[in-house]
């Protein structure tokens, strides 16, 4: 079954669910175990997919300051009813560049951290409190994770607009917005050293600037103790200060995935929770 089709299936379950859990409060921590599949390309451009399907646990933290969830770690600095500071560390799966010919005979990709401050501003709030629109401005540096250490590779920053619904057990969030990034940044990806040069793979340099347009759209359910989601995002690279870059093959990236979990530990003590949490 591919991936595609799972996320087809999980669709289907999420909307055949009853609904269970109302948006607050919430448990302040929740454990628990599933698995997830995921397809994406090694790199924004690249003609090449990588799909695999694994275990994977369900942590979820909700504390007053610092959080955690299959988003990743954050931190909240600054909290007033329109406007949030937060740190946040996510990381990109590990890419597998092996099957693709335009990085035939280079050094390969390695997986992505990217850790820094992000300014939340609420633009509006429905009365019931269960959809709101924001303004979301990151600012992350970006380090590639190996075995031989932890180097930066520069700075990014997506900044977008977000809508969030939180309702009766579902969670939506749609967010769209460009991507910028430095020279470095890009350079990581799209670079061509001197010596990886051949008659088809000229030799390229970066730009800092415009990266493309990004969408992002999360689906999740809760019923009772089982949690299920999907995950989609796709990049349209028009216009990208590398999309002249010889390792750009397709003008769009699309990624997707979906997971379960069934959560077998929560705390019984209830918080209230920010609609986008």
């Amino acid at each position: 079954m591919t991936v595609w089709r799972l996320v087809a299936l999980v669709a289907t379950l999420l909307i055949t669910l009853t609904p269970a859990l109302a948006a607050d409060p919430q448990p302040r921590w929740e454990l628990g175990l599933g698995a997830g599949a995921i397809s994406f390309p090694p790199w924004p451009g690249s003609s090449h997919r990588n799909e695999f399907i694994s275990p994977a646990p369900y942590v979820v933290y909700r504390g007053e300051r610092f959080q955690a969830d299959r988003s990743g770690l954050r931190a909240l600095l600054f909290d007033t009813e329109n406007v949030a500071l937060r740190l946040s560390l996510q990381a990109s799966p590990p890419p597998d560049d092996d099957g693709d010919i335009a990085r035939e005979g280079m050094d390969g990709l390695d997986p992505v951290a990217e850790f820094g401050p992000e300014l939340r501003w609420r633009l509006w709030q429905a009365d019931a409190r269960d959809l709101q629109l924001q303004l979301r401005l990151p600012l992350r540096s970006a380090w590639s994770v190996s075995s031989n250490g932890i180097d930066p590779i520069g700075y990014v920053s997506n900044p977008a607009l977000a809508l969030d619904l939180h309702h009766n057990g579902w969670k939506f969030a749609l967010g769209a917005g460009p991507v910028f990034g430095t020279a470095d940044y890009h350079d990581y990806f799209y670079g061509v050293a001197p010596r990886d040069a051949t008659a088809t793979r000229p030799a390229w340099d970066a730009d800092t600037g415009f990266g493309g347009t990004q969408l992002v759209s999360t689906l999740t359910r809760r019923k009772g103790r089982l949690w299920a989601g999907i995950y989609l995002r796709a990049n349209w690279l028009e216009g990208a200060t590398f999309d002249d870059s010889p390792l750009v093959r397709s003008s769009t990236a699309v990624s997707g995935g979906v997971a379960f979990a069934w959560v077998f530990a929560r705390s019984k003590r209830l918080v209230d929770t920010r609609i986008d949490d």
